[in-house]
């Protein structure tokens, strides 16, 4: 008996063997020590694998694997043999090191052939182990890393493949996926970079870790780097959160749908330089994003948790660069989604404190399949002294404020060209101070033109208010933030300047 399982051993190890030789493709190169098989137990192990794929159409390399070990467990001959189908307990794979070549985008005059995997087989397998592999994608043209990933951890339970399923969008369905993994880098292009410190999906429920968007350059360093305006962003959120997580192939899209996201604690700071030349391209409003995104995507909520926002510009050599500030972010998003047969609106409620002190609100809202990018927007400001934001006044406009925003609001309606709405506030001793170039000193005559058609806020209503309408031509080449501000400060200067009077009313 011994003798007969030696030999069924050897003949399946030669077997194993002979197909690792002759049946791979000539642009696959596959090295190993050693192989164990025990046909008793239907295990069989590869030792030191050195696995080098080469694009088929190509002499460079696509792709790079070094495999500690790889075993197969639970081998089911009997339906190898009966069923012709290949069925195993698990398959595990030790210690991986994947260094895989980006191919370059492809040209009208050298496209890619794509490539049918004929598997003649279909194949079953309990469980997929992926332990402590490292991941590094590199760029094709001068091998820099356009992406890396530490210490990965996969398990897949329920993997089905067959000669349908293995040339389809997603080649395999499954029933659970768990994933870890540390230390992520990702090259976004020429100027920014991500980094994740941690990252864990555990059957669709998603954690992140520590994630940093950043510029590659300091701001002065990137100005060097940059022929026209691009903003500086340094993004820090220590927790991301997502619930339910699902994705899939159908209709010729790739879907994406989850529950309900978490931002805890993000802090973003945004500078940009206006010296340089403006970035004329088009700007997308964010229905027109994600309506034209490439994927299905149904987000039905996230929540932004104590955040804050730093904004500033340089729009001189001489003076420091003013700052806007955004502390105590909280906000609610709902139904970031491009479902076809979705009715639901895209919302936004959010609340911040202006400059760590004003409590000021943001409801805004769209539909992302109406082509014409309708929204409404409304919003408040409330108990702001305006000296507060004089650094920035100062700064970016050469102007120095005095006097109280006791309360503001304001309503827009507005699409992607135009926008109307209407604006009232309460406010006491408000007047400007224009300043010399030096930004030190006060140009006294100016400063004493405008306060003949500045309105101090004495003359209101009964109830202490005055209005203004708002009316605004968006600018194609600029942010919808860019367009939000075009709108207040139109209202500003209607509420201030104009006869305060509510035109509404008076109909």
């Amino acid at each position: 008996m011994a003798l007969v399982v030696l030999g069924a051993q050897l003949m399946a190890k030669q077997s194993i063997a002979d197909f690792l030789k002759t049946k791979l493709p000539p642009h696959v190169q596959l090295d190993y020590k050693d192989i164990d098989v025990n046909v008793l137990t239907g295990t069989a192990k590869l030792n030191t694998i050195n696995l080098k794929i080469k694009a088929s159409d190509s002499v460079k390399q696509g792709a790079a694997v070094e495999i500690n070990a790889l075993e197969v467990v639970g081998l089911g001959y009997w339906q190898f043999v009966i069923n012709k189908k290949i069925t195993l307990n698990n398959l595990n794979i030790d210690r991986p090191v994947l260094k895989y070549y980006l191919k370059e985008k492809e040209t009208d005059t050298a496209k890619t052939k794509k490539d049918s995997i004929g598997l003649l087989k279909s194949i079953h397998i309990d469980r997929i182990n992926v332990m402590d592999a490292d991941v590094r994608l590199y760029k094709n043209k001068n091998d820099s890393v356009a992406m890396e990933l530490d210490s990965v951890n996969i398990e897949i339970d329920e993997v089905t493949t067959d000669g349908d399923l293995i040339n389809s969008k997603i080649p395999i369905t499954y029933s659970g996926l768990k994933f870890k993994g540390k230390s992520l880098y990702a090259d976004l292009g020429p100027y920014e970079a991500l980094y994740v410190n941690e990252i864990d999906l555990n059957e669709g429920n998603l954690r992140i870790v520590d994630l940093k968007l950043k510029s590659k350059y300091n701001k002065t360093k990137l100005s060097w780097h940059l022929h026209k305006e691009r903003d500086f962003i340094d993004l820090k959120i220590p927790k991301v959160s997502f619930e339910n997580i699902s994705f899939g192939y159908a209709s010729n899209k790739y879907w994406v749908h989850t529950g309900t996201g978490m931002l805890d604690g993000p802090k973003l700071e945004m500078y940009r330089d206006k010296l340089l030349p403006d970035d004329t391209e088009r700007k997308k409003l964010y229905s027109e994003a994600i309506r034209k995104l490439p994927i299905e995507l149904d987000v039905p909520e996230i929540k932004v948790n104590n955040g804050s926002i730093t904004y500033s510009e340089r729009v001189n050599r001489e003076a420091t660069p003013g700052k806007i500030v955004f502390g105590d972010v909280n906000a609610k998003i709902l139904q970031i989604q491009n479902v076809a047969d979705k009715k639901e609106e895209t919302s936004v409620e959010a609340k911040a404190l202006l400059m760590n002190e004003a409590p000021i609100t943001l409801n805004w809202s769209f539909d992302a399949k109406n082509k014409s990018d309708a929204f409404l927007a409304s919003g408040t400001v409330k108990n702001f002294n305006s000296k507060n934001i004089n650094p920035f006044l100062e700064s970016n406009l050469r102007v120095r404020a005095k006097g109280e925003i006791q309360e503001l609001y304001f309503t827009i309606s507005g699409d992607a060209i135009s926008s109307r709405g209407d604006m009232k506030m309460k406010y006491e001793d408000f007047e400007f101070s224009i300043l010399k170039k030096d930004r030190l000193r006060i140009n006294k005559l100016l400063t004493a033109i405008g306060k003949i058609f500045v309105n101090d806020g004495s003359n209101t209503d009964e109830n202490g208010y005055r209005y203004g309408g708002i009316e605004a031509q968006r600018n194609p080449t600029k942010s919808f933030f860019n367009y939000l501000w075009l709108n207040v400060n139109d209202g500003l200067t209607s509420t201030i300047i104009g006869n305060g009077k509510n035109e509404k009313r008076k109909k």
